[in-house]
């Protein structure tokens, strides 16, 4: 489930470009170093993840699921919209509309751990 500061890999390459968010979520070109501009997660460059297999598509050929919460998807559009004097309902509808072929938007990232952990699956948090 992508909530949080993993919101921005469940959107395409297009929406990274559009509204910056390498540059607001600090995540960086690993060849340029620079703010990326695309989803690095989502047909990477060869070499560009420590594992190409790290892939969110090549996950999905496996079988991963993924989920993008809703909470955080009106959170974001919503800071992104006040930010760049937009409409928030339009900013909601782009993300919305951006997300990745294959994931699913689940109405709260924490509710759908938590049903994935009735159903047998773990969690285990690496962040830092």
């Amino acid at each position: 489930i992508l909530r949080h500061d993993a919101l921005p890999l469940a959107f395409e390459h297009s929406l990274w470009e559009k509204y910056k968010f390498g540059e607001f979520f600090k995540i960086h070109d690993k060849a340029t170093k620079d703010p990326a501009v695309r989803n690095p997660y989502y047909h990477p460059k060869p070499g560009e993840l420590m594992l190409d297999s790290f892939a969110i598509d090549e996950l999905q050929k496996d079988g991963v699921l993924f989920g993008a919460c809703n909470m955080a998807i009106k959170v974001y559009s919503g800071i992104f919209a006040k930010n760049m004097n937009m409409d928030a309902d339009t900013v909601m509808k782009d993300w919305v509309a951006g997300v990745l072929p294959g994931m699913t938007i689940v109405p709260s990232g924490v509710l759908a751990v938590n049903r994935a952990q009735e159903h047998g699956c773990t969690y285990c948090y690496a962040g830092g």
